[in-house]
């Protein structure tokens, strides 16, 4: 990650010194969401293919800390969160709110300012890829799985997506 930007170390150090810790952590932080293999049922669909993500080489190049967490679905909030407001609004019909939580997912990812408080850019950018799918704009879908596959090469559930996008 990369440093804390200093205009934001005065907030950070006057919270701590003034021992609110706890809202720091309550206001300031979110963690990624975890799916393990035994919650799969509680995961969009789209998430399934993270737990399968490799292909059949893929399992060998996987270091000891990757077997951990290989087969589980981790997702940053935040894109988590717009991408399942995109869910529900195309579900209820609410098609402006719906439009809203697409630029809200899309501006998580590709802000640059934002981009590198991302700890899976390639999760966040297949979840913006299955919406366009649902948009139906299948080449700027290809291409956002296409980034995802740049970012993580190997052991991508967007090797998959891209092999039924491209029919091979």
């Amino acid at each position: 990650m990369d440093p804390i930007v200093t205009s934001h170390v005065h907030f950070f150090t006057e919270l701590i010194n003034e021992g609110d810790t706890d809202v720091l952590m309550t206001n300031k932080v979110a963690y990624c969401v975890c799916f393990l293999r035994q919650e799969v049922f509680c995961a969009p669909p789209i998430l399934h293919f993270e737990m399968v993500r490799d292909e059949e080489d893929d399992i060998q190049h996987r270091d000891p800390n990757e077997r951990v967490w290989m087969n589980w679905a981790v997702v940053d909030a935040r894109p988590f969160l717009h991408y399942l407001q995109y869910l529900t609004f195309r579900d209820l019909g609410l098609r402006h709110r719906q439009i809203q939580a697409f630029r809200s997912l899309s501006d998580s990812i590709e802000d640059g300012r934002r981009q590198h408080q991302l700890f899976h850019f390639e999760t966040a950018a297949n979840l913006l890829a299955h919406c366009l799918e649902m948009e139906g704009q299948i080449d700027d879908a290809l291409c956002c799985y296409l980034a995802s596959q740049a970012d993580v090469p190997r052991n991508n559930a967007a090797n998959l997506h891209i092999r039924g996008l491209t029919n091979n």
